[in-house]
């Protein structure tokens, strides 16, 4: 089964990201706030074979915040 960028738990519309990084939006419209990095997603195709990946749960609609709950915090992207 392939991994999809719209069912992974770490994805985020980048438009939804805090500033600096939804001024990417147009460019990049995904972005990955996984436990290691945020990253603005230019191409979607790696999230594919991602070894971060992990599927969206349910309550993550109503309520769900940026960043997802267990990603890092955004200090501590350097």
């Amino acid at each position: 089964m392939a991994h999809h960028v719209q069912d992974c738990c770490w994805s985020v519309p980048t438009l939804l990201m805090p500033r600096p990084y939804w001024l990417s939006a147009w460019d990049a419209p995904w972005s990955c706030w996984n436990e290691r990095a945020i990253a603005v997603l230019t191409s979607t195709e790696g999230c594919e074979i991602c070894p971060l990946w992990r599927a969206r749960v349910a309550s993550q609609g109503i309520g769900w915040t940026v960043p997802p709950e267990g990603a890092v915090a955004p200090d501590a992207v350097r």
